[in-house]
């Protein structure tokens, strides 16, 4: 309770609600950020695409983040959370949701991901990132990958990513038990629950198995693994956490 409250307290300029329930630990609705540049408190940015405050669309409130990322890896566009007072999640476990606001996805072939937690796997040398995006016919994606270990996996879903409308996304990474859930709109997509294994990996050094990290950092926002997808252009307002 002491560490809960003390949180709250060191994040009052950026937090726009902080349960004592404990529940919502981590509300950020970007409205006390200047205009025209990334947000700065427990934020810092990832790739050579623009992130910016923006008042041009918002979920609630008057602001937002408005991110444009471009062709392949190094022109993602992410904000990324690191270290304390949020890092290390209690049970290893981030349950987390956002609105986004995104022009149009990703073309059909186009490997993309949109929240990714990373970090060292217990007692082994090799990290993993635990992701959510999509990649065909703008059809969302769940997707796991390795550093110094070959693996690459997925499990593919019916459901699709909406466009041009405000949309919450919402995304739990367990941890301790390799189990990774999604909602769209606070609804369950049962077909991106993952238990362990996925529906196929590129490389089998772990024989298909989706190893969970020890999560030290999480980064929201997007980028597209290949060239030829154009540009994204989107918006992403009222980030939460729970415990």
């Amino acid at each position: 309770m002491k560490f809960k409250i003390l949180f709250c307290l060191i994040v009052q300029l950026f937090i726009s609600s902080c349960k004592s329930d404990g529940d919502l630990v981590f509300h950020d609705s970007f409205e006390f950020y200047d205009i025209g540049t990334a947000p700065l408190g427990p934020w810092s940015t990832a790739g050579n695409g623009l992130v910016k405050v923006d008042t041009t669309k918002s979920h609630s409130g008057k602001q937002s983040v408005y991110f444009e990322s471009g062709e392949g890896f190094a022109n993602r566009a992410f904000l990324r959370l690191e270290g304390t007072p949020l890092f290390p999640f209690m049970y290893n476990r981030i349950t987390g949701s956002f609105y986004i606001w995104l022009e149009e996805a990703s073309p059909d072939g186009i490997h993309w991901t949109m929240v990714q937690g990373t970090g060292p796997v217990r007692d082994q040398d090799y990290s993993s990132e635990v992701r959510y995006g999509g990649q065909h016919n703008k059809k969302l994606m769940a997707n796991y990958d390795t550093q110094r270990k070959k693996s690459d996996c997925w499990q593919h879903s019916a459901t699709g990513i909406p466009e041009k409308e405000w949309v919450k996304i919402g995304w739990q990474f367990d941890g301790n038990n390799q189990l990774m859930k999604f909602w769209l709109n606070d609804e369950l997509i049962e077909d991106l629950t993952v238990i362990g294994k996925g529906q196929g990996c590129v490389s089998d050094d772990l024989d298909e198995k989706w190893v969970f990290p020890v999560f030290e950092e999480l980064m929201i926002g997007w980028v597209d693994y290949q060239t030829g997808g154009g540009t994204r252009r989107f918006w992403i307002d009222d980030v939460m956490f729970y415990q």
